[in-house]
């Protein structure tokens, strides 16, 4: 393995743990979730907003909804319906932060490892940790102080591990590629194969930690989107349509 070949390695190791468990969360096997709305959370109410059909519907607690500021007229079994739904997503919500700040400490430490392994010395390995630990913190408690979603519901969290973890792939890219080009250079054929040696260990421990936490957080998500599907069908039977004429369907459910 050459200087090259080893930092490309690690590059594709680091840049594939992390979106891999954060898809988890999103769009796995299971099912995918998408809107034409954005959501917001109130305490008193959920807002969905169509910025395209310039259309805002309020789901209100007891069952009553709002569309555009005028009340919609439902009867008894619509609001019982529309009550079940807003309180169901409602509920989901804790859930599906657990579930993507989960995916965070998955991802984080996947290129934790990557990055103490490959630190240049024990004091850049320890401030590393620290720096990782510290965003990733930082990034589980915006998900959690979270209120607005995206219309875009299986890339919204993605998104943004991505472009967190984006920076430090750069710094162990550059690490390792520093270390590579000097063993290569110097030609100690043991410093190589010490060298090529971390990079395989580093890379099954990485994907020990990613497989059997990423396990755990499908059987969460497979939970989560029987969950989801359940509120699909409550929709579905609402009766009543909006003032275009056009039937409730706030949030597709795919498989």
């Amino acid at each position: 393995m050459n200087h090259s070949t080893l930092s490309l390695t690690v590059l594709l190791l680091a840049a594939s743990a992390a979106p891999a468990s954060a898809r988890i969360s999103h769009d796995g096997d299971s099912c995918a979730v998408d809107s034409e709305y954005s959501l917001k959370v109130e305490p008193a109410r959920l807002v969905l907003t169509d910025e395209d059909a310039h259309r805002v519907v309020e789901l209100l607690p007891g069952g009553f909804v709002r569309v555009d500021g005028f009340m919609l007229a439902l009867g008894a079994d619509d609001r019982a319906r529309v009550d079940d739904l807003e309180r169901g997503m409602r509920a989901l919500i804790p859930e599906v932060k657990a579930i993507a700040i989960d995916a965070v400490g998955i991802a984080f430490e996947a290129v934790g490892h990557a990055s103490i392994a490959f630190a240049p010395s024990p004091r850049e390995a320890r401030e590393s940790a620290e720096r990782i630990g510290r965003t990733a913190r930082e990034l589980q408690k915006g998900i959690e102080a979270k209120q607005d979603w995206d219309s875009n519901l299986d890339t919204d969290f993605e998104r943004v591990i991505k472009g967190a973890v984006g920076s430090l792939i750069g710094e162990i890219v550059g690490n390792v590629t520093g270390q590579a080009l000097k063993v290569a250079f110097s030609g100690d054929e043991a410093a190589v194969a010490e060298l090529e040696a971390r990079a395989q260990s580093i890379e099954k421990n990485v994907e020990k930690a990613v497989e059997q936490r990423g396990k755990q957080l499908e059987k969460r998500a497979d939970a989560l989107c029987e969950r989801l599907r359940t509120l699909d069908a409550i929709e579905a039977r609402i009766d009543a349509r909006l003032p275009d004429d056009r039937r409730f369907d706030l949030v597709n459910v795919r498989r």
